[in-house]
Order: structure tokens, then sequence, then C-alpha cells
């Protein structure tokens, strides 16, 4: 034993009947045993620690998988019961309706799985390994025959600057006929230019709607990155000023600073999600409207009336991990005249009958779907969250929209994809099904007219 060892060193008999060169050899190893006895104070702490964080950690991830599951299955059942064989708004509503547990947003859909840290940072880990991420060619010149970036046009009557009062505005009830009601009116076009990443311009009758802006060259720093891919097709200053501004979520590549700080006062009108407003008034942005999903803003400007819904997606939210899923997200439905004009699908994963549902409430033959077709590999880390070219089509098909775009990808370098991947299965996608002219993905700057 080494208390014992340690009490015949210190007897003189001992002590004299060994060489001296010994005694110091014998004293070290002793001490040595002794040490070791005894975990070291900053592993112990470190341990303590790290015990003290995971245990309820894990506790709380396993309540609020199984908590929003049992949701899921009750409101299942109970959509069944009143809609019978068919879909109604009544069920939908039951079945899809913003979801809470423990104070946080959660997805209240059959085909969501709850992330956690654990997987967030496993996958992180795995990223550190990847050499020349997403295939970036080092060339500037061969990038740009691979990404053209055109210099944006915008639209018709877009002028840059607008000093005028924000759009009178209300915000209309889940179940209110007026945003469905069909009125005569003429058939017009819709302008749309990518800007990169979810950002679009879009401009339909003199109504100027930016979506998820982001005019950023880096997404969380400067030295660590990520770092925009490719150049960007026009500076913020350059963009004419939008009368409204529809952000999906909070995610740093859906909404940045440099875009709050450019249009935090004035003319436009800023649509968040619930729970995102007291981000906004903490950036001193003066004119914003919060809905919660399946509810819609009606804006008039120049004597007609225009409806934004907010529709469910399957993502989640948060500008770090410490406020993860407080705000919640969406997507977008604009309307005019009871008839869907532009849908942007901000960032979701596929839900197998959401967007059937969404082309029941707000009808069919939506001139444009916006959609996010990047960052999906790996599958089992990205797919409850985001979705591939093949649910692109598929959405475009459950919306019966007469356009598809796909968007999200070629800006930052966010998953493990070849960064043109999304673009050319999509493309190679929509040619076999014949549908190309209308299914695609847009070149960066580049203003296109969809009738």
């Amino acid at each position: 034993m080494i208390t014992s060892g340690y009490r015949l060193l210190g007897s003189s008999s001992i002590r004299r009947s060994l060489p001296r060169y010994n005694q110091p050899i014998l004293r070290r190893s002793f001490a040595s045993k002794k040490s070791r006895s005894k975990p070291e104070p900053s592993r112990h702490y470190v341990l303590s620690a790290v015990l003290t964080l995971l245990i309820p950690y894990t506790t709380y991830a396993i309540y609020v998988s199984t908590s929003a599951a049992k949701e899921v299955e009750i409101r299942q059942r109970l959509s069944k019961l009143v809609e019978g064989e068919g879909k109604n708004f009544e069920g939908t509503l039951i079945k899809y309706s913003p979801l809470q547990v423990l104070g946080r947003y959660e997805n209240p859909f059959y085909e969501y799985r709850i992330q956690t840290v654990y997987e967030f940072f496993c996958n992180r880990f795995f990223e550190l390994f990847h050499i020349n991420r997403g295939g970036i060619p080092k060339d500037k010149v061969q990038m740009l025959k691979l990404m053209p970036i055109h210099k944006p046009e915008w639209g018709p009557n877009c002028q840059r600057e607008d000093h005028s009062k924000p759009l009178p505005y209300r915000i209309l009830k889940e179940t209110s006929s007026e945003v469905v009601r069909r009125k005569e009116g003429d058939d017009l076009p819709v302008y749309n230019t990518w800007l990169g990443q979810s950002c679009n311009y879009v401009v339909y009758n003199g109504l100027k709607v930016l979506t998820d802006p982001l005019f950023s060259d880096f997404l969380v720093h400067e030295t660590l990155g990520p770092k925009r891919i490719t150049e960007m097709p026009c500076q913020i200053s350059d963009v004419p000023t939008p009368d409204v501004i529809l952000v999906s979520h909070n995610h740093p590549d859906h909404l940045d600073m440099k875009s709050i700080k450019h249009w935090q006062k004035g003319h436009p009108l800023w649509v968040v999600p619930v729970g995102m407003k007291s981000f906004m008034d903490e950036h001193h942005v003066k004119n914003v409207v919060e809905l919660s999903w399946w509810e819609t803003l009606e804006v008039n400007k120049d004597g007609h009336s225009y409806h934004v819904s907010s529709t469910p997606a399957m993502h989640w939210s948060g500008r770090s991990l410490l406020d993860a899923n407080e705000s919640l997200w969406c997507s977008f439905l604009f309307s005019h005249n009871g008839k869907p004009i532009m849908f942007h699908g901000g960032d979701t994963g596929y839900v197998k009958d959401l967007f059937v549902r969404i082309k029941q409430r707000f009808g069919d033959n939506c001139k444009l779907a916006i959609l996010p077709c990047g960052q999906y590999c790996p599958e089992w880390h990205q797919r409850p969250r985001h979705i591939c070219p093949e649910e692109l089509v598929q959405i475009m098909h459950d919306l019966n929209a007469k356009h598809a775009l796909g968007v999200h990808w070629g800006t930052f370098t966010l998953s493990g994809e070849y960064f043109r991947e999304p673009k050319e299965r999509l493309e190679s996608l929509a040619t076999r099904q014949s549908i190309e002219g209308r299914c695609y993905c847009p070149e960066l700057g580049k203003t296109e007219k969809f009738d």
C-alpha cells in the first residue's frame, strides 16, 4: 500500500540500510504513487462542470423531444376527427399551429427530429477534416464562369430612394375570409432578382418586397467566417428602398446586421415571425410587425391592397445556441386580389401535406415559388431542416406553382455538397420532368420577369 510504504521510508533503520543514491528515487516513487491516489483538482473541476451541464441538458432534450412527439400525435388524431376523409382549414389549424414546450418553439411535424448540441458539434467536428469543402475554385475567372454575376435591373418604376411614410397596414386573423376572396383584376407580371442565399428583390405592380436581407461578406466574423464565395451583384446602397422586408427567421444567413442598420428607420415595413420584435427593437428598428403562422398582413399602396401571410415551415431559430427557438420561423405567401403571387420558402424541411394545405388555403397557380435547394449534405444531419432539389420539385407540384426558383446555395459554404450540385441536380431533374423552363436556379443579379 502506498501509505505503508511511505511509513517504511521514514524508518531510520531502513534509511541507513539503503544506499544514498537510492533514497531520492524511492521518495519520488512513493510521492508519485501518493499523487496518483487523488485526482488533480483541475480535472476534477472540469469533470464536475461537464456533468453539471450535460446531465440537465440531456434530460431537457429528452423531455422536449417526447413532449413534442406526444403533442404531434394528439394533433393528428384531432385533425382526423375534424376533417374526416378530406382536408379543411380547421383541421390544418389544429395540426399545424405553433407549438411551444417550456417556453420555446418546437416543430409540430411528424417528419421532424430534434437537433441536440451533441449532433450540432459532432457535425462541426467532422467538417474540420473536409479538404476544400464545397469544391470552391481558387481562380476568380473560373469562379465567374461557374457563377455569372449580372447588374440588377430590379423591375419597372424602382426609384432608389423612398422618403415617404411607411405603408398603412392591418393584421388579419388566421380565419379571415378577406385573404382568399377572389376579385377581378389584371394579370400582372412579377419580377425577381436573386442577390444570394435567400435574399431576393421582388417587384409586383409597383410594390417592392425584399426577402431575407443579406449584404455582408461574412456571416459570423470577418476573420472566422464563413466568407461569401462569390462577389455580390450589388452593394446595399444600390438597392431601391423596399416597401416590405420579409424575414423568415433570425439565422445570420437570412438577416444580417448591415441590413438592419441600413433600413432601421424610414419607409420599409419589416415583417418578422413572432418572438423577433424584441431583437429588432434592441437594434432600433422602428417599423416592425410580428406575424404568427396563418396570420396575414394587409398593406395598401396606390389604392391596391396586398396580403402577406405567414405560413409554417419546418426549421428552427436562433442567433446563438443560447436563444435557440425563442422566436418562431416561417415561410410567406404574398397574394393580390385573392390570388397567390409569390411564395417565399425561407428555410424548411419537407412535410408531406403541409404545402398541399397551404395551396388549399390560399389557392393554386402561384406565379412564383422561391424555394431553398442547398445545404442538404450530410442528409442525416440536414434533412429535418433543409430540402434537397427533389423535394423542391415536389413542393412546386404540391403548391401547383407556375414557376419555381432554387435559391439558398452558391453563396456560403455551409454544408458538404459541391457548391454547384444543388443547381445541377435541380436542373437535371427539371429536364427529365420537362419543366426546365419553369423550374431552375437563377443567376446572381439577373432580373427576370414571370407572367
